[in-house]
């Protein structure tokens, strides 16, 4: 018994693995390929994997529990739909072969998942800019004018500022009770020449300033006719 055992897991190591993208299998429907498609694919490259460039469709379909003329078809519809190409190459010796290549299903898959993550991004920010445009609204007790619409579309859109500072400069002017653009704008172009772009920047010469302060004797802080930086705690949000 153990014998018949050992034998078996012999067996099982030396049959070898098939190693199959998640990508794969987690998008294989998005790019129009059927699962019956998806069970061929697997079949074949469970072949390539072990070097057998052109498995045996006999065998294939007989691991499918099907005939070769479903196989053939599903084969077929593979290549219509650029899942994969049957070529044939030809070795130092002049002998012809045939293989499949699975290239074009690979470059599939890569295309999709990117223009997913673009499209996941792009709504990201467009969120972000939305929720940007509500909280200025809010703080202001307003809605926005057109022409304010425009300056806080041009910070994103021009000056490429984060939403983060953005919201920074909004907390700011609040803390300041200044409720207009202006105020805002004039702490943006102060952090932007001095190349600070992070709130966490923003806290870093922040506590500068105070230790500064403080190493002067002062108990107060008092804000120049231009803005500077806030001295207010930055959150991590």
């Amino acid at each position: 018994m153990s014998e018949s055992i050992d034998q078996f897991v012999d067996a099982f190591e030396s049959s070898g693995q098939t190693i199959i993208s998640n990508l794969v299998l987690r998008n294989y429907r998005q790019i129009g390929m059927t699962t019956a498609q998806l069970m061929v694919y697997l079949q074949l490259k469970s072949y390539l994997d072990q070097g057998i460039a052109s498995p045996n469709i006999s065998q294939v379909a007989t691991n499918l529990g099907t005939d070769e003329k479903q196989v053939f078809e599903l084969l077929h519809q593979m290549i219509q739909r650029q899942f994969l190409v049957h070529e044939t190459k030809t070795d130092n010796y002049g002998k012809q072969s045939d293989y499949y290549n699975f290239s074009l299903l690979t470059k599939k898959i890569i295309q999709f998942v990117s223009n997913q993550t673009a499209t996941q991004i792009a709504t990201e920010d467009t969120s972000e800019r939305e929720q940007t445009f509500d909280k200025i609204e809010v703080e202001f007790g307003r809605p926005l004018s057109p022409i304010e619409l425009e300056t806080v579309a041009r910070w994103f859109d021009d000056d490429h500022y984060a939403p983060k500072m953005i919201v920074l400069a909004l907390q700011e002017a609040v803390l300041n009770q200044a409720w207009n653009l202006k105020y805002m704008d004039r702490i943006l172009r102060s952090w932007e020449k001095q190349h600070v772009t992070t709130p966490q920047q923003v806290d870093q010469i922040r506590q500068t300033h105070i230790e500064q302060q403080t190493a002067q004797g002062k108990t107060t802080h008092k804000h120049p006719a231009g803005p500077d930086i806030p001295l207010f705690k930055i959150s991590d949000e």
